[in-house]
Formats: structure tokens, C-alpha cells, sequence
């Protein structure tokens, strides 16, 4: 059996675990690519926190010399890491890019220059969701969609009911819950959450009724809270995906696009309720076409409030239940991603 291209790979930053996920899935096909976190400085100003974040500086400077010495090359996963990082790149990296630094960084003066310049130099381009092919376009045509991946959690035996973790718990006790999923800021829907949560949780007010349940995430947290939506404390990952999974059902961001957390709510056959932007999934890729999204592009972005209501009653109501589960293992599993990095690779002719 011979042995696999791209062997030894570095991942630099690790948004929205993408990198953690390559990994794993590359290590099944007989590769070893490690994954380095971006090093996190230490708050305060003190004469302490300097030291400390000199020494955790140094430390991380080793380990990544100590990596890239051990790779074939780079591939990173934040722009704005070339600034510090960029000796380690390399003449030929691969740059994947997440939201933020090419959503909102290139626009800014201080940091134009320093984006457009490496998203050029780069051998191979990524971007991880439809939304930002708008602002990658301009620079590189040649830029490659990769679904942003997420877990597949072990398939729950038919009937049996997810035990939602020990916070949520308290706050619904043995009620359903529709969960909203995401923080509570402006880039993920803001007025218009704060909108949605108010009509739900008027429409929602049996006994009966499931509770309307958000995460204590945001800005706008306090409005939510203020709408009627009962708040849980931010919670570790492994928790926050048994949330999703105990949900009834979840509501998406309300920025026309599919988030991690919302691909681990359809991940664990959860009913997802959230317009999309028919102009990102338009099919111009597997992932695009029909994303089986309560609302999805029917219901599009100039829907209100009463809409989302209704097609949450609507799913309440139905007697079937949707199973999403195999979508997201063709299209957004670690394996998907992978396949479309080798290629992406292997066309560029990193």
C-alpha cells in the first residue's frame, strides 16, 4: 500500500474545532497532521501578566518551531497569525478562512493590506461558509468552499429520548424546550432574534407548551431575557451539544447562513428552524442545494416574526419526525472536509 499525499501537515488556529476535525479524519487515512492553537494572552497590564504573557509567548513560539520542523507545511487558519506567525509559513501555505478576518478585518485600515497580501501569496484557499465568497471572490477566484465540518454523535437508538445536561435541566425540569442556539448578537440575527423570541414565547405560553430556551451569550442577552426566553449559563461543548440534542427543536441564527451550532443541532436529528439566504445557497455546491432546513430558502430573509412562529407550530404538530443526521454525514462530516482540502490541495499544486 503506498503511502498517502500530504503525510505531515500543520494546522495553525483551530476556529469552530475545523482543524480538530481534519486531523482526526486524516489520521484514519494513515496521516499525521497536528494542530497548534493560536497561544491566548493572560488578561491584566501588571508587571505579572507581562512576564506571563512574555513566557507563554516563547513557549508557543517554541512548540510551533517545533512543529513546522516536523510538517510538510502549513496550513492556517486565521489571517491575521501572519502578523506574529508568519516565519513559520513559509513560501507556500494553505489558508482557510473562517468569517471575521476576510468578512471584516480586510475592510479595515489597519489590517487591508496585511489580509489582501496573504490571501494572494497563499498556494491554496479555503473559505467555510457560502456567506463569504462575496469577500474572498475579489481575490482569489480560485478559492474552494469547504462545509464547515462538525461531530457526528453516536446515532441514539430509536425512541430513545437525549437527557438534556444537568443546568438545563434545572431550568425546564421534564418539559420539552425549543432551544435558540446561537449568542445573542447582531452578526447572528440581533433585533430580529430578539423579535422572533418575543413572538414565541407569547405563542408558547400553555402549560403544555414547550419552554423557549437560549444560551446567557451576547450582547442582546438581556433583551432575550426581558422577552421571556429562560437563559442557561454558557456550557462546555460536550454539554452544549446534549442541549442541542434534548432540544424538541432549535432555532437557527437568523443571518441566512448555517453555523456550527446549527449543524449540530440537524447533526443530532434535531428540527431546525432558519431562513436562508437563497443568494449563498444557491447550488453552486452538494452542501447548497436543498439543506433540509425547516423554512430554509422558501421562507427566505424578509420573513417576520408570525412566519417563523407558524412553521415552529407546524413542526410541533407534525406527526413525522425529520432525519438530518445522513445530510450532515455526506456534506458536513469531518471526512466530507477532508476530501474537499486533498483536493483542493492537490489542485493548486501546494
Amino acid at each position: 500500500m503506498s503511502a498517502p499525499d500530504y503525510p505531515s501537515i500543520l494546522h495553525l488556529s483551530d476556529p469552530a474545532r475545523t482543524a480538530t476535525l481534519l486531523s482526526s479524519a486524516a489520521a484514519v487515512t494513515g496521516r499525521d497532521w497536528r494542530v497548534l492553537p493560536l497561544a491566548v494572552a493572560p488578561p491584566g497590564s501588571g508587571v505579572a501578566a507581562v512576564a506571563t504573557k512574555a513566557a507563554r509567548g516563547l513557549r508557543w513560539e517554541a512548540e510551533l518551531a517545533l512543529a513546522r520542523a516536523r510538517t510538510r507545511g502549513v496550513h492556517v487558519h486565521s489571517v491575521l497569525a501572519r502578523r506574529h506567525a508568519g516565519w513559520a509559513f513559509g513560501r507556500s501555505f494553505a489558508l482557510h478562512l473562517h468569517g471575521t478576518d476576510i468578512r471584516t478585518a480586510q475592510y479595515e485600515d489597519r489590517h487591508r493590506e496585511l489580509v489582501h497580501s496573504t490571501v494572494r501569496a497563499a498556494q491554496a484557499v479555503f473559505y467555510s461558509t457560502p456567506d463569504l465568497k462575496e469577500h474572498v471572490a475579489p481575490l482569489r477566484e480560485d478559492a474552494r468552499l469547504v462545509p464547515v465540518p462538525v461531530s457526528l454523535p453516536r446515532a441514539a437508538a430509536d425512541g430513545a429520548v437525549t437527557a438534556p445536561p444537568p443546568a438545563l435541566r434545572e431550568l425546564v425540569g421534564d418539559r420539552e424546550y425549543l432551544f435558540f442556539a446561537s449568542r445573542w448578537q447582531d452578526v447572528k440575527g440581533g433585533e430580529r432574534q430578539i423579535e422572533i423570541a418575543q413572538a414565541l414565547t407569547r405563542a408558547l405560553s400553555g402549560a403544555s407548551d414547550p419552554v423557549v430556551v437560549g444560551l446567557d451569550w451576547g450582547p442582546l442577552a438581556p433583551q432575550a431575557a426581558a422577552a421571556g426566553v429562560q437563559l442557561v449559563g454558557r456550557l462546555p461543548h460536550a454539554e452544549f451539544l446534549a442541549a442541542l440534542a434534548a432540544a424538541r427543536l432549535c432555532i437557527g441564527q437568523l443571518s441566512g447562513v448555517l453555523g456550527a451550532s446549527e449543524l449540530d443541532a440537524l447533526a443530532a436529528d434535531v428540527p431546525l428552524v432558519a431562513p436562508l439566504d437563497p443568494r449563498w445557497y444557491d447550488g453552486g455546491h452538494p452542501s447548497l442545494v436543498v439543506p433540509p432546513v425547516v423554512g430554509g430558502v422558501d421562507l427566505g430573509m424578509s420573513a417576520g416574526a408570525d412566519d417563523l412562529v407558524d412553521l415552529v407550530r407546524e413542526e410541533l404538530d407534525s406527526p413525522t419526525h425529520r432525519r438530518t443526521r445522513s445530510w450532515i454525514q455526506e456534506h458536513h462530516s469531518a471526512r466530507a472536509a477532508l476530501a474537499e482540502v486533498l483536493t483542493g490541495y492537490r489542485d493548486s499544486g501546494w
